[in-house]
């Protein structure tokens, strides 16, 4: 004997069946099963549909909850805010009855340079001591020795070597060097 179907299960026919000449029948109760297997799919479809639709329905709910709180802080924040607004209206209201309007500023005076300051008798102490510490410098000739004394010092110490080294320059120098 070879075996028989895979399918309906049957044995070939004979010592010597033959799988060619083999004619399939169905087996009894394959409708049930098909049938039973049909119907647990569209069992578990629905299932699944509903487990979605519940889902939706939970998350909705848990949306419109949110929504809610959040209209009610919103509601709530309003109100706070427009008690402290009341409040402190009436706080300004309270303090214009109470206080008198505070002076006008007077107008601000120029600025006043210690550096440009024109007048002699001028007591402010910037302007007394730029004007001492230039009155000085004018003094100890800082200004007028720069101007004159450098083109004719430049045009002696050449005279007296200073193009012929540093040496002979330091040597016609008329000050003394240590």
């Amino acid at each position: 004997m070879l075996g028989g179907c895979s399918r309906c299960g049957k044995t070939y026919g004979g010592a010597n069946g033959n799988p060619l000449t083999h004619v399939c029948n169905p087996r009894a109760g394959e409708f049930r099963q098909r049938k039973a297997r049909r119907q647990r799919t569209i069992r578990a479809a629905a299932t699944a549909k509903a487990r979605a639709a519940d889902r939706d329905r939970q998350r909705a709910r848990i949306a419109r909850a949110r929504e809610g709180e959040r209209r009610r802080s919103r509601v709530r924040v309003a109100r706070l805010k427009a008690a402290y607004e009341k409040r402190l209206a009436a706080e300004r209201a309270k303090a214009r009855t109470q206080h008198k309007a505070p002076p006008k500023s007077k107008p601000r005076r120029p600025q006043h340079e210690y550096q440009s300051c024109a007048d002699k008798d001028c007591q402010r102490p910037a302007c007394a001591a730029f004007r001492e510490g230039y009155r000085d410098g004018h003094r100890d000739g800082w200004k007028q020795g720069f101007e004159q004394g450098w083109r004719q010092g430049y045009a002696l110490g050449w005279r007296h070597g200073y193009g012929k080294g540093f040496p002979d320059g330091i040597a016609a120098c008329p000050r003394p060097h240590k």
